[in-house]
């Protein structure tokens, strides 16, 4: 099972998701967050932790699922795989198109 809490998802992971909800690039967000697009990058990575105060967001156990995969460096199917399902299946469950039960008990074991 995984090594990983759900409950352990770092603040610049939340600069992603909520980044990737807004639908905005990175130079879009950066500039809103007041640094530029490099910067921002760095920060979404975790290399480098941001200078202004992160506030806190309010993610859903499928969006910090997304995470946990992104931070262990998985792709889609890699997850599947562990998961014993298809990759579209997998797909369907980070997009709610079908019962995310089995993704969110993986990352919260």
């Amino acid at each position: 099972m995984a090594t990983v809490s759900i409950t352990k998802v770092k603040p610049h992971e939340y600069l992603f998701i909520d980044r990737i909800k807004r639908k905005f690039n990175q130079t879009e967000y950066a500039s809103r967050v007041g640094c530029t697009r490099h910067q921002y990058s760095e920060i979404e990575l975790g290399s480098k932790y941001p200078n202004f105060w992160v506030k806190q967001f309010n993610f859903n156990y499928v969006e910090k699922c997304i995470l946990l995969r992104r931070r262990k460096g998985w792709k889609q199917g890699q997850l599947a795989n562990k998961l014993g399902i298809t990759r579209t299946w997998l797909r369907l469950m980070e997009t709610g198109g079908r019962n995310p039960a089995r993704l969110i008990e993986y990352w919260s074991s």
